[in-house]
Parts: structure tokens; C-alpha cells; sequence
């Protein structure tokens, strides 16, 4: 599917270049629909100080092998996509179980990089839309674990159990209900531009060429300066991703959106547009409300 959201390409653009991105003031669709989570980054878990790592899947003590491909009981049970001479899991067509599988496996297997103090490269064995075998083990290892846990949950939804609790359950939504909903998310969307705005500026490639020569020609502090680089490309991906997020679940349901939500002003910064939200064709909120948490 052609992708055109303006929070998609910033992202594809801090994903193939560190330098930042070039952007004009347009506005951005909500209606563009991108595979992004609303939920904290993963962030690639180190040794504690007793060698007994946090444990969030229960493998994480395993010793991983990264030349395998991902296997796990749900995958009998779910049936497989993959086979012996092909591994490779692809993008609409993995299921649950060796998504589940394969994050786990990818995680327990930099967790053990770390217990050895190396920086190799491990096996990836999911193919996102538009990628291939090469690009993907090109992937940063929070773009890789990203794309897996985008995949995990559209497989997920796939499942006719799932289509039909999204039935019932909207089905049941209420006016009221989404209204509190929707102005809920649109006050989170508001407290989280200021850190989204933050964490692109300091990706414009004038401040991150002045953090270089400020910091002159020392290998070592060059070599910080290129990681607090990567660790600020990190922060935006991780913002935009909640952003983009919360932007999905307003438009989803009975909701439908007239107008741009999220607008760049001339400064390249993202800003509230002018817009209305509708249930049912019946409006709920528009861009001159003001938006209060969902407290009940």
C-alpha cells in the first residue's frame, strides 16, 4: 500500500539517514494508515549488575542462536509459514506464534551479544512490506524489533475472534463513550507534541552540525557525539510512533475525522489543524474545543 503520511516519510527519512530530514509545511491525513504502536519503545535490555537480566518473555537466560529461525509450541499450534529451506517470515502472511517467536528470539540473542561484550549482527528472519533479506539486516535492532511487534499485533487482529470482539465492541460504543475517548487522546496528542518537536529539532542537520564543531576534532568525542545522534534519531522514532499512534485510534470505529488533525507550520513543527471528529455523523469535537482527560 502506498504510504503518504507525513509522520511516515519523517520516519523512513531519520530510518536511511542520521542526519536528520527536510521538511515543508504540509498537512497530514489521518486517513494515511501506518502499521505504529502507541506503547513505549523496546529498548534493547543490558546485563544488571548481578548477570541475572530482566526477564519480561522468560527466555532471556537462554542461550539464543542466531544462525535458527524462530520456533515455538503456538507455531505447531497455529500452523507454520515457513519451512526448512525457506525461514524467511514475510509481512501479511506471518502468524502470531512465530512473530511471538522471533521477538523473543532477537531479543534473547542481543541479550546474549551483551553478556559476551560483542556487537555482531543477528539473524532477522521477518520480512516487512518493501523490504528484502539484505535491507533488513541492514535495519537498526529498535526498527527490526518495531517492525516485528507491528506485525505481531496485525496478525493478531487478522484472527476471527479478534474481528469479532472489534465488532461487538463497537457495536456497543456509545456516543458518550467515544467522546470522552477522543478527547482523551487528543489532550495526550497535545502533551506530546512539545517532546516530538524537541526531539526533531535536534536532528536538523544545522545543530547537528554545530554539535560537531563544537566538539572539535577528538576521535572519542566525535564518537560520543555520533551516538547521542543515534540515541536523539531513537527519541523521534519513538515519539513519532506514539503520535502516529494516537492519531490512528481517534480515526478508528464509527470515528471519522474532517480535516488535517496534525499540520507543519513554517518552523517544520508539528501543531494542531483544523479539524472535527464525528460518531456516527454526529460531531463530537472539533479543533476549538478544549481537550480534558478522560477521568471516569
Amino acid at each position: 500500500m502506498q504510504i503518504t503520511s507525513d509522520l511516515t516519510v519523517t520516519i523512513q527519512k531519520l530510518t536511511s539517514a542520521r542526519s536528520g530530514f527536510a521538511g515543508t509545511t504540509q498537512p497530514m491525513s489521518i486517513k494515511a494508515s501506518m502499521a505504529l504502536r502507541t506503547e513505549a519503545p523496546v529498548i534493547r535490555p543490558g546485563v544488571a549488575e548481578n548477570d541475572t537480566e530482566y526477564d519480561l518473555f522468560g527466555r532471556f537466560g537462554q542461550t539464543a542462536k542466531a544462525d535458527e529461525p524462530a520456533a515455538s509450541p503456538a507455531r505447531v499450534a497455529q500452523g507454520t509459514t515457513t519451512t526448512a529451506e525457506d525461514p524467511y517470515m514475510r509481512a501479511g502472511k506471518a502468524n502470531y506464534g512465530e512473530l511471538y517467536a522471533e521477538y523473543t528470539r532477537f531479543i534473547s540473542s542481543m541479550v546474549e551479544a551483551d553478556r559476551q561484550h560483542k556487537d555482531s549482527t543477528v539473524a532477522r528472519y521477518f520480512i516487512p512490506a518493501g523490504e528484502t533479506q539484505e535491507t533488513v539486516m541492514a535495519m537498526e535492532e529498535h526498527d527490526y524489533m518495531w517492525a516485528v511487534q507491528d506485525e505481531m499485533e496485525a496478525a493478531a487482529d487478522r484472527s476471527p475472534q479478534a474481528q469479532a470482539n472489534k465488532a461487538i465492541s463497537n457495536q456497543s460504543l456509545t456516543y458518550g463513550d467515544s467522546s470522552k475517548m477522543v478527547s482523551d487522546a487528543l489532550f495526550s496528542l497535545q502533551k506530546a507534541l512539545p517532546a516530538l518537536n524537541a526531539a526533531l529539532a535536534r536532528l536538523e542537520p544545522e545543530t547537528i552540525e554545530k554539535r560537531s564543531q563544537s566538539i572539535g576534532d577528538d576521535p572519542k568525542r566525535q564518537l560520543l557525539a555520533q551516538q547521542l545522534a543515534r540515541n536523539d534519531a531513537l527519541s523521534a522514532k519513538s515519539n513519532l510512533r506514539y503520535v502516529n499512534g494516537i492519531l490512528k485510534g481517534i480515526a478508528s470505529g464509527f470515528n471519522t475525522v474532517t480535516g488535517d488533525i496534525l499540520v507543519r507550520n513554517d518552523q517544520g513543527q508539528y501543531q494542531l489543524g483544523d479539524f472535527s471528529i464525528s460518531f456516527k455523523d454526529a460531531v463530537m469535537v472539533t479543533s476549538k474545543d478544549t481537550f480534558k482527560p478522560f477521568a471516569g
